[in-house]
């Protein structure tokens, strides 16, 4: 075989149409495949709109179909078997019955040879005995309505007409006799078999025999709407998703946990003033500077999907309800890849504006806004700390689980110094420690005894043995008194008088557990923690307590 012959037995098309099986291939085998023909879509140079849509017609699933050169469109789907100037488009699918909407009489009927040698190879019954097109035109009648009678049958059981045999049915006389054989010989239906005894016919079948006139052709602007519906999805959910988190303060609270829709976009609005133009982590390298924010003004990178808005939500939402970010990218239109890089991108802005928000209230403050149970029994008392502890991931490294690893909590944790005043604010929240690491340590070098002023008097749990640490700055320590070896027994005892002050002390050291509680209600802080968050974790802390601050006061008698 020479190399022209092998060109031409490898040179074969097949039909793009969806559900389409013509192929050049099936010629020696299928008959009805002789006379079909494949015509090839129109170029993008020199017929760009024509080609468009041939495309559109088509209605592949995949949204980016280009057609290969052994694509094309057989004659099957073209009304007069190729492109004409009255149809210059592929009308007939299986999505629209094979109908040719544009027909004079708004029947089913196309025009090609091919096609009727398809449909009389596929009929049910081979016994049946078509007439021929002279015989089928000198049948007229008024009263005939063929468009009435063919929109209810299956377009494979029907024989089909050319459009010069169809114009030629016009209002003549002709013997009813001859009409009522022509009706029953080809318009009518194969016998549908019946539902008791018939298991292989699917369900979908029952309901091919419906009137046609009531299904809706989506052509033209109708394919367009759709295609347009399609790409502003995204943004159609995302919009769904920040109404229904700002709908009202309550929705606010429970997604975001800022109390009300007010203090959310003042929030949003000391951030963006602060820092117009947000620019993107990308890797360490980018946040070596504190500051990296303002290192550059303009924003690196591909332009933003979100709106800062929206990624100020989306990180809001990650931190309260602890997602994941493959379902915020899901809910926000974009990848996962980008939600982390949003998240960590405005948690460390966040950090940065709000922490220092949090301070040391004065003197003067404390004593204006404390409750009526410390002004009674412990006024001189300004703060009240505790450590709490989060769980996170088991370490690779055997020094890291050593560090972190909890005798009292048997995890390995994160763990941090709280101070609070008596009204239940945060004014201390020290960076993260690990979980061996003692309470009197963290006091010690986190800089919590820095900001100390003579008079202070702190209260505290029994763990905290710093008294020492509090008297070198002229404050005192208010923690529950020790248990006694007693003259009597085995074991130790407290005092009558001592077991009424653990119970007023621990009666106001509660407040502090009640404000750990309200900071661990973000679920970021509560879960186990990933271990890829640590680069985090201190910034996570210090927002959630920032937040808590903005509710309402935790302490009010």
């Amino acid at each position: 075989m020479n190399k022209q012959q092998q060109k031409k037995v490898t040179k074969w098309y097949h039909c793009a149409a969806e559900g389409c099986t013509s192929d050049d291939r099936k010629r020696a085998k299928h008959p009805y495949m002789q006379n079909v023909c494949f015509h090839s879509f129109p170029t993008e140079k020199k017929n760009p709109k024509q080609r468009e849509k041939w495309l559109k017609l088509l209605r592949r699933d995949d949204a980016y179909f280009v057609p290969t050169f052994k694509q094309r469109v057989c004659s099957l789907h073209f009304v007069d078997g190729e492109p004409t100037s009255e149809h210059p488009y592929p009308e007939l699918f299986s999505y629209n019955n094979f109908k040719n909407m544009t027909t004079p009489y708004g029947t089913s009927i196309p025009a090609s040879d091919t096609v009727k040698k398809l449909s009389s190879a596929r009929s049910r019954s081979s016994a049946t005995s078509m007439p021929t097109e002279d015989e089928c035109v000198h049948v007229t009648d008024e009263n005939v309505n063929l468009s009435s009678t063919i929109i209810s049958l299956d377009p494979t059981c029907i024989v089909r007409y050319p459009p010069s045999a169809i114009k030629e049915v016009t209002v003549q006389t002709a013997h009813e006799k001859t009409r009522q054989c022509l009706l029953s010989e080809v318009i009518l239906p194969t016998p549908t078999p019946t539902i008791d005894h018939a298991y292989s016919v699917r369900i979908s079948d029952s309901y091919e025999s419906k009137d046609q006139a009531c299904q809706t052709i989506l052509i033209g602007d109708e394919i367009d709407r759709l295609i347009s519906l399609e790409k502003n999805r995204d943004v159609l959910l995302r919009e769904a998703v920040v109404d229904i988190v700002t709908k009202n303060d309550e929705s606010v609270k429970k997604y975001t946990g800022v109390p009300c829709k007010s203090q959310l976009i003042g929030i949003f609005e000391v951030l963006d003033e602060a820092e117009p133009k947000v620019k993107y982590w990308s890797g360490k390298q980018s946040t070596e500077d504190v500051n990296y924010q303002s290192v550059d003004r303009c924003k690196s990178g591909p332009p933003r999907k979100l709106s800062k808005f929206n990624e100020y939500i989306l990180t809001l939402m990650k931190l309260r309800l602890a997602i994941l970010s493959f379902v915020l990218g899901d809910l926000f239109g974009v990848s996962e890849s980008r939600v982390s890089q949003i998240f960590t991108t405005w948690i460390n802005l966040m950090h940065m504006v709000l922490t220092p928000c949090i301070k040391w209230p004065s003197r003067r403050n404390i004593k204006k806004y404390m409750p009526r149970s410390f002004q009674t029994s412990f006024p001189k008392t300004t703060r009240i700390i505790d450590c709490t502890e989060m769980f996170i991931q088991k370490p690779k490294s055997p020094t890291a689980q050593s560090r972190t690893y909890s005798s009292y909590k048997s995890h390995n944790t994160f763990k941090c110094l709280v101070c609070i005043t008596p009204s239940g604010a945060f004014s201390v929240i020290s960076d993260l420690w690990g979980g061996n690491t003692s309470d009197r340590y963290i006091t010690e070098h986190s800089g919590f005894l820095d900001s100390i002023r003579p008079g202070d008097e702190i209260m505290a749990d029994r763990g905290f043995t710093i008294r020492d640490l509090l008297t070198d700055r002229r404050a005192t320590l208010v923690i529950p008194p020790f248990t006694k070896k007693c003259k009597w027994g085995k074991g130790k005892r407290l005092s009558a008088a001592d077991v009424v002050k653990t119970k007023s002390i621990a009666k106001h050291r509660i407040h502090v557990e009640r404000s750990i509680r309200r900071l661990k209600l973000f679920r970021m802080l509560s879960q186990v923690m990933d271990i890829k968050f640590k680069p985090l974790a201190n910034q996570m802390v210090k927002v959630s307590g920032f937040i808590c601050n903005l509710d309402q006061p935790l302490v009010t008698k």
